[in-house]
């Protein structure tokens, strides 16, 4: 009897001792080691939530220029100077009015005094002034120019849907938007801190939310590791379409549940194919089957690179920001009171 009190004894210490430690030690996931670095994999809870708060403080963006065009003939011989200086709009053989639009995404950063202000990027609403199609093998005569005469940015969800371009740096591919709210009008700041885009690494996760195509979509990513560190941009290989430039990107630190804005979605690489089509309008009607042997035009279309994702980095988005305080403060605005929290 005593011999089974003791087996079971020295049972009981070697179970409670191989529970207790096995209670105490910590499961680690792929991905997410509590080693302060942005994780490497999709957050597993509570991701629904976090990306549902981006989704109320994102905006689809419309911008629409319209342009004045002059074509001419060779014979004319007008050059850029001659247009801008000499009464040639007579020697014009068509006159047209037309206009170009464009999508992208805007994020909200700041929201007070009946003013909202938003993030996207420059090319969105940087429509070229001028358009000039020259004769080929002529020294600068010109085919074919347009004007820009009139811009208009929209962006749909605000009850004035019109705003105005506030600031814009070029070189980085960063602007600022103004809108005008009504009284009663509140739209959500993105609730989220500033992350540093130089803590990304290879193989960092990262969420992009935007409107591609017009359509409100989350992608996923993963980060390709920039050579110079201080460049303003990564690279990601998530997938870009037309209408996601702006959107902002995010990343979980330290396997917690909490979102990191790391950057914006800016361009993806795209090649250019030159193709032949009939010079027709749509009211021609001509067979398939048998060979065309009108007018032939050359056209030109832009073929993304889907991979490979371009993104301003936050560094250089905040850094832009406090490079314009003064010119913002002019405008009644005050920038330490810009995005959800600002990095110290």
């Amino acid at each position: 009897m005593k011999y089974f009190s003791s087996l079971f004894f020295f049972l009981f210490l070697v179970f409670a001792n191989w529970s207790c430690s096995h209670q105490s030690m910590p499961v680690a996931k792929p991905g997410y080691a509590a080693d302060g670095k942005y994780d490497s994999g999709p957050l597993v809870q509570g991701a629904s939530a976090q990306l549902d708060k981006i989704a109320q403080s994102i905006y689809r963006l419309n911008v629409i220029a319209f342009y004045e065009s002059y074509s001419f003939k060779r014979d004319a011989k007008v050059t850029l100077h001659k247009f801008r200086n000499e009464e040639v709009e007579d020697k014009a053989v068509s006159h047209s009015i037309s206009n170009e639009s464009v999508l992208g995404t805007a994020s909200v950063i700041y929201s007070g005094n009946n003013r909202a202000v938003l993030l996207t990027c420059a090319h969105v609403v940087g429509f070229q002034d001028t358009l000039v199609t020259y004769f080929p093998d002529t020294t600068g005569i010109i085919s074919n120019i347009s004007i820009k005469i009139k811009q208009k940015s929209y962006v749909a969800g605000f009850e004035n849907s019109n705003v105005k371009l506030l600031a814009v740096d070029k070189q980085h591919d960063i602007a600022l938007l103004e809108a005008v709210l009504s009284a009663d009008e509140h739209v959500r700041v993105m609730p989220f801190p500033l992350g540093k885009s130089s803590d990304l690494d290879w193989g960092t996760f990262v969420y992009v939310m935007g409107f591609p195509k017009g359509q409100k979509m989350v992608e996923s990513g993963i980060v390709s590791r920039a050579e110079k560190r201080n460049s303003g941009f990564f690279l990601t290989n998530a997938i870009f379409n037309s209408g996601i430039s702006g959107g902002p990107v995010f990343a979980v630190r330290n396997g917690s549940s909490r979102f990191e804005w790391v950057g914006m979605a800016q361009s993806s690489p795209a090649t250019n194919i030159f193709y032949l089509e009939p010079s027709v309008n749509k009211t021609d009607v001509y067979s398939r089957s048998e060979p065309y042997k009108g007018e032939l035009l050359i056209n030109k279309k832009k073929v993304i690179n889907y991979g490979i994702t371009f993104s301003v980095s936050m560094e250089e988005i905040v850094r832009f920001v406090k490079s314009i305080e003064f010119e913002l403060e002019q405008e009644g605005f005050d920038a330490q009171q810009f995005f959800y929290h600002q990095p110290k």
